[in-house]
């Protein structure tokens, strides 16, 4: 038998009954989605990540059941696989999933996370390294997980889903024009939506050269759908709050996180105009980290800004 020291990894094993569950609907990929690969298993395991890969394994449920695995390729899409799995992530909260887990590839442990979970390769399931999201979640005794990444020319998304043994699980189609839209995508697509349900959001994709307070690149999609949700929403006002990992002081630090935090406030109003009456800015330095900073990996994870709902009605 191997010892727990071998393995500081959670599995936790969950056997479910063979009666039916309560069906769950469908939930759309984006338009022009096409199957690319599928593999079903009456009676099969699989596994879907709880956290962040922890230096020898990434932390997983280990789940039994009829197993279906996708994957699926959108050509010509504009969006991000950000924008996507976010959009999946909301029909998943509105047919009663609760997340229980999701990250990007930083915070997700990066290579090793990514060849830790998802089962195809390419070219049915290509995954770029530094642009990947991934989230898995649970309702009831249905399980599924999504990864999206995409390259310069299409988006990949890879679906598994887990349903007791001789139940139906949720059928994934290529959505059509008139396929349901998450809750407040209307108005301000997946950033407001996360905002308005969670009141917080990492900006993914910001860019800082090392020690310095300047974004590296003008053109970043996650400011521009913020700007959106903004623009629209001229009531709403957020704080944007820098963060860094635990290298140097804390004076240091805190002072970095702000001048971080107000780069990006000067960026959404002189490029994207937004109101200054809707934006402030704050640091906090070190003291509210995502992951430890005992590595490459999670002090990188830790140098961000977040985007904070401040509304109370």
């Amino acid at each position: 038998m191997i010892g727990p020291s071998r393995h500081l990894w959670l599995v936790a094993l969950l056997v479910f009954a063979t009666s039916l569950a309560h069906p769950v609907r469908a939930f759309d990929l984006p338009a022009g989605a096409k199957l690319r690969a599928e593999e079903r298993d009456d009676a099969g395991r699989a596994s879907l990540a709880t956290a962040r890969y922890d230096g020898e394994a990434v932390p997983s449920i280990v789940a039994e059941g009829h197993i279906v695995r996708q994957a699926w390729k959108v050509d010509g899409t504009s969006q991000t696989s950000f924008q996507i799995l976010n959009g999946l992530r909301d029909q998943l909260v509105q047919d009663g999933f609760d997340i229980v887990f999701q990250c990007q590839s930083v915070s997700c442990g990066g290579y090793d996370f990514r060849f830790g979970i998802g089962h195809f390769k390419a070219p049915d399931m290509f995954v770029d390294l530094g642009d990947y999201h991934y989230l898995s979640a649970r309702n009831s005794d249905q399980l599924t997980s999504v990864l999206v990444s995409r390259s310069k020319e299409a988006a990949f998304i890879e679906t598994l889903q887990v349903s007791p043994e001789g139940s139906a699980p949720a059928k994934v189609t290529a959505s059509a024009a008139t396929a349901r839209t998450p809750a407040f995508a209307s108005a301000s697509g997946p950033v407001g939506a996360q905002l308005e349900n969670n009141g917080r959001i990492v900006l993914d994709g910001l860019s800082f050269a090392t020690g310095s307070s300047e974004l590296t690149d003008d053109d970043v999609p996650v400011l521009n759908e913020l700007a959106t949700y903004l623009n629209k929403n001229p009531d709403r006002k957020i704080t944007l709050v820098g963060h860094t990992d635990a290298e140097g002081s804390l004076a240091g630090n805190v002072a970095l996180s702000r001048k971080r935090a107000t780069a990006v406030m000067n960026s959404l109003i002189r490029l994207y105009e937004v109101s200054p009456s809707q934006l402030s800015a704050e640091g906090v330095g070190y003291l509210m980290p995502l992951a430890p900073n005992l590595t490459p990996q999670g002090r990188e994870t830790n140098r961000r800004v977040e985007a904070v709902l401040i509304n109370t009605n």
